[in-house]
């Protein structure tokens, strides 16, 4: 790791880790994405060792606040799809199955 830096978050994937990095980036904060994979070789190995967010240490607060709200579901709770009856985790806007919007 770097000096300095802390890891904010793991995610399982590059494309949520690099998703939130952009994020932070777009309101001025500094982050990188680490993941020990043999440089892009052995994705596999994400699963298990993880994707890691990090940020300086002093923007570690605000960094922790701004990833929190935008990874957190207007009302956190599963919900049940309209279209298909399909049960729907907390942070989905729409059904993975038929596409329907969350009503």
């Amino acid at each position: 790791m770097r000096d300095g830096w802390i890891v904010l978050r793991t995610f399982v994937t590059d494309f949520e880790a690099q998703e939130a990095r952009s994020r932070l980036e777009a309101l001025g904060l500094q982050s990188l994405v680490e993941a020990d994979n043999c440089g892009g070789m052995r994705p596999h190995l994400d699963l298990t060792t993880g994707v890691k967010l990090l940020v300086p240490q002093e923007e570690e607060a605000q960094a922790r606040e701004l990833i929190m709200e935008s990874t957190t579901s207007p009302s956190g709770d599963p919900w049940l799809c309209g279209g298909c009856g399909e049960n729907i985790e907390p942070g989905f806007d729409a059904c993975w199955k038929c596409g329907r919007d969350r009503d």
